[in-house]
């Protein structure tokens, strides 16, 4: 082969590699293939009716920053509901006026919440301020493939410590 075929035979496997990339992303092939395909379906308001199917879930979170490594618990409201045609995940957190619910929030934006045997991205659980019946509204993730997790399936949170 003359150089000009070479390289143009290197700049069309390259292209190939780039769309298989791509193509590998947008099915979710390279995503964290240990956590169940959901999406973030938008908020429900949750009012004091509502607010006792939700489950305390405590949780321990880690940040670190260029102040140190900051470390605490929390706890997450959640409530599983398939009784939709897509089964709903929803949470709320409830922000403390002295930050550190802060910092458990931006922990909770890579950690995972295990629904049974299920584990999904726990970024949709809302931080608040307000309490149930007060217009606060839990974020809601809604489950793919027909998946139906028991209402009352065992709730963990687990994540590694993130960037502050």
């Amino acid at each position: 082969m003359t150089s000009p075929r070479l390289r143009l035979l290197a700049i069309a496997l390259a292209f190939a590699v780039v769309i298989a990339i791509g193509a590998a992303i947008s099915l979710g092939g390279l995503l964290d293939p240990t956590l169940t395909r959901s999406d973030y379906v938008g908020s429900a308001e949750v009012t004091p009716e509502d607010a006792k199917l939700y489950r305390t879930v405590p949780f321990e979170w880690r940040i670190e920053g260029r102040g140190g490594t900051f470390e605490g618990k929390d706890a997450a409201h959640v409530r599983v509901d398939p009784s939709g045609e897509r089964t709903l995940v929803c949470g709320w957190l409830e922000v403390d006026k002295a930050g550190a619910s802060v910092r458990a929030s931006r922990w909770l934006s890579q950690a995972r919440l295990a629904v049974g045997n299920l584990v999904i991205s726990a970024a949709f659980i809302a931080p608040v301020e307000v309490v149930p019946g007060n217009g606060l509204s839990a974020g809601c993730a809604g489950l793919y493939d027909g998946l139906k997790p028991a209402a009352d399936s065992a709730l963990s949170l687990d994540g590694p410590s993130v960037p502050e």
